[in-house]
């Protein structure tokens, strides 16, 4: 009789499941919940409604019926793998550790799971945790493709050259149209002045997906035939993403990085009490510190929601935004004070972003801002090989004076450091007209 019930059972999911995977979902939904009636911890119709909420852009549904398949005794596995997934999207990456690690405790050999959890490490900055469990991915799962990418990635992150090189290779070996590593490998080649290397590497991207926007942007930086606008803000919330954890040891310790302090004592004879003041291109909030004693309102915004993070665990700012500098702007109020340290860098036609800053400064409003020195004042701007712009001084000035704003100190310096060598660059103090 309990023989007959189950496969009564067993024969109903498998009806709903197909109308599920056929895009009936009211009909699947229904049938799922007329089964739980029966057989209420039975996880796999729990994932199963699960992902029919995700199919239908609903992760707040979704959540807790894998929480709750997550806490059956036995645990539902996939249910928990699904939830760890869930919480990475929510960028909870210690709350899907937690679920990996759970899960792994019951089921040691999946190769996917370490992978993810790898991931998470990552994000929170454990890169040896990360790269130990990449290594145990690719042990469990050889030939998971995307396991060796990130492990290349994270051997990359250690100056473990040979070795990324080896874990790149290998994930092109197992799928030679997969893009990630081709790129990863471009820029390898790219950051080590191997532009030869680098750019078959992108030209095979390009081959494989004609329009990968930093595909086409670093071969156009090594090219030096075209010179876009902008660098594409993909490529630039990725770099910044990537290195969110780590960023202020890198720029500071190892690129002996002082633009912000530097910039700050420029625009500082011209601070006063209860300013409005718009830190674009935040970041972690380098610099910050030094702004708020002159701020009623210090207002934060970047295009990397990692960033942002860091930022926000300061407590210096009233507010912080993910923002894209070239959209349209729609701030509430203006500004005494627009600042930016290191993010013009990755713009070559300044034109849309001082136009935009110039509109939300108030009458004799500042913006204070660095950029990368071009000598060759024929050019206004140029791109480098390290995919970053320099601009000349005769440019900068006349995009300024183009915007109503008026140059009131100029000063050249060296603002970071590049395999040893100082970076020249420019800051530049003016106001408005």
């Amino acid at each position: 009789m309990e023989k007959n019930r189950i496969d009564n059972l067993e024969k109903d999911f498998k009806k709903y499941y197909a109308a599920h995977r056929d895009g009936k979902f009211s009909v699947a939904e229904k049938g799922y919940q007329e089964i739980l009636k029966k057989k209420p911890d039975w996880g796999r119709v729990l994932n199963a409604i699960g992902n029919l909420f995700l199919d239908q852009n609903q992760p707040e549904k979704a959540k807790p019926v894998f929480e709750k398949a997550a806490n059956l005794n036995p645990p539902d596995l996939p249910s928990c793998y699904n939830l760890g997934r869930l919480k990475q999207q929510e960028n909870d990456p210690h709350g899907a550790i937690a679920v990996y690690k759970f899960m792994l405790d019951q089921q040691p050999d999946v190769g996917v799971v370490w992978n993810n959890l790898g991931v998470a490490y990552r994000d929170i900055g454990k890169q040896d945790d990360a790269i130990a469990c990449f290594r145990t991915a690719v042990r469990f799962a050889p030939e998971m493709a995307e396991a060796w990418n990130n492990l290349g990635v994270a051997q990359d992150e250690l100056n473990l050259t040979e070795k990324a090189l080896d874990s790149y290779r290998k994930a092109i070996e197992i799928q030679p149209d997969y893009a990630s590593p081709l790129i990863n490998l471009g820029l390898f080649f790219q950051k080590s002045e191997q532009f030869r290397e680098a750019e078959e590497h992108y030209n095979k991207v390009l081959k494989l997906q004609p329009d990968n926007k930093i595909a086409k942007f670093m071969r156009q930086s090594i090219r030096g035939d075209e010179t876009p606008d902008a660098a594409p803000v993909e490529h630039v919330r990725s770099i910044f993403d990537q290195c969110a954890e780590n960023f202020e040891t890198i720029l500071v310790e190892k690129l002996e990085y002082k633009t912000p302090e530097l910039l700050f004592n420029l625009v500082h004879p011209y601070l006063t009490d209860k300013m409005t003041i718009l830190d674009l291109g935040c970041g972690t909030g380098l610099g910050a510190k030094l702004y708020r004693p002159f701020a009623k309102s210090l207002i934060g915004v970047d295009v990397s929601a990692k960033m942002l993070e860091k930022a926000f665990d300061k407590k210096i700012y009233n507010q912080l935004e993910i923002f894209d500098i070239l959209q349209d702007w729609a701030f509430p109020t203006k500004f005494d004070l627009i600042y930016s340290s290191d993010v013009f860098v990755y713009f070559g036609n300044l034109d849309t972003i001082i136009k935009s800053a110039s509109s939300y400064l108030v009458s004799e409003g500042k913006i204070a801002f660095s950029v990368e020195e071009l000598k060759d004042n024929t050019k206004g701007y140029h791109l480098f090989p390290s995919g970053r712009y320099a601009h000349s001084q005769k440019y900068i000035q006349k995009i300024l004076r183009r915007h109503k704003l008026k140059t009131i100190k100029i000063s050249q310096t060296d603002i970071r450091s590049q395999s040893g060598n100082p970076v020249k660059g420019l800051l530049i103090v003016s106001m408005k007209k």
